[in-house]
């Protein structure tokens, strides 16, 4: 059964470059798939699969990278059938809800085909209030979707408001893994320990004990599992 895993976020806010990390680090000897959802933005050359929409890449760490302008689930069919892969990274477009991509992929998990793993949305700390008001439905969206939650550049946002954002993110879902230490400094397989776990974390303790984690500050990781 091929994994998807889904990153959204806003544009700049570091989704790409997480991806980046979780392929170097995390998913050594897997067969992987990327797509870079854009929903009909870029245009399509003549690549072998023209007819849905998508652009064909490979890419230096030997997965596919894809680009669908066309119908998704229709093009999400056509690449199961043909690489077969055992993980699918899906990437949305910055300004797209992560709830449509849910959406594109729930007639695969009743047909088995596949399992919906990580749903990640990585939300620039430094502009979150700025989104927040300008983008409220889209921004709402993937926070509201995300199972798990990554803020970036929060190396130099002041705790305060991180707690803020903290608070916020909880009226918009409680129950997501919130994560709010330079993920830059976490291996790439301890995010993915934190993402695929949908009970209490594991992984929390696992994070915070590491020695060369010690300087992180009290809100490194959370789970509002149990608040209401």
């Amino acid at each position: 059964m091929t994994k998807i895993d889904i990153v959204s976020g806003f544009l700049g806010a570091g989704k790409t470059t997480l991806i980046k990390k979780l392929l170097e680090e995390a998913f050594g000897g897997e067969k992987i798939v990327l797509i870079e959802n854009e929903f009909g933005e870029i245009g399509i050359d003549g690549s072998i699969l023209k007819d849905y929409g998508i652009e064909i890449k490979e890419m230096n760490s030997g997965c596919i990278c894809c680009t669908i302008a066309g119908d998704f689930s229709s093009a999400l069919k056509e690449l199961l059938s043909l690489y077969h892969p055992d993980r699918i990274i899906i990437e949305p477009s910055g300004v797209g809800k992560l709830s449509d991509v849910i959406n594109g992929c729930k007639k695969f998990l009743k047909d088995g085909l596949v399992e919906l793993n990580m749903c990640i949305t990585v939300v620039d700390a430094m502009k979150y209030k700025v989104y927040l008001k300008n983008f409220t439905e889209f921004y709402a969206d993937q926070i509201t979707n995300a199972k798990t939650i990554i803020l970036s550049r929060t190396k130099n946002t002041k705790s305060e408001v991180i707690e803020n954002i903290l608070k916020d993110i909880q009226k918009y879902n409680p129950k997501a893994h919130v994560v709010t230490t330079d993920w830059k400094n976490v291996h790439g397989k301890k995010i993915i320990e934190l993402a695929e776990t949908s009970e209490e974390i594991p992984g929390l303790k696992l994070l915070l004990d590491q020695p060369e984690h010690k300087h992180l500050h009290d809100h490194g990781i959370h789970h509002h599992a149990d608040e209401v």
